[in-house]
């Protein structure tokens, strides 16, 4: 998730580049950047990188109690790296594909999966 998250901001900041380079938007616009008359090249990255630190951060913190708590089960390792292969695989969606017909099953199915961590981590504290 950590390797996505920079991996996004990377893009960001290549698909602005490009826009300074070849002249699309000035240094100015990027200054006050509001998003408005944003190429879908740079707002796609930027939208994907708020989306990782939405949902996601119940993700990062589901793991650190897991942690914290010593859970050691068979299933932990395997949901939380299904979550993080769904959120990639959103991400890759989301940036070159965009369609919502591919793209929100994939979100939802990851968000069952970490409502799952979540459930799962419940059982095994308060049993």
């Amino acid at each position: 998730m950590v390797a996505l998250s920079f991996l996004i901001a990377l893009s960001i900041l290549i698909t602005r580049f490009v826009d300074l380079l070849s002249k699309r938007k000035s240094v100015a616009y990027y200054e006050d950047w509001d998003g408005t008359g944003a190429s879908v090249a740079v707002m796609r990255p930027t939208r994907q990188l708020t989306n990782l630190f939405e949902f996601p951060v119940l993700f990062y913190t589901v793991v650190a109690m897991i942690i914290a708590v010593g859970l050691r089960d068979s299933w932990m390792p395997k949901l939380c790296w299904a979550y993080v292969a769904l959120r990639w695989m959103h991400a890759f969606i989301h940036i070159f594909v965009n369609r919502l017909w591919i793209r929100t099953p994939a979100f939802m199915v990851g968000q069952f999966v970490l409502l799952g961590i979540w459930v799962r981590l419940g059982f095994v504290v308060f049993n």
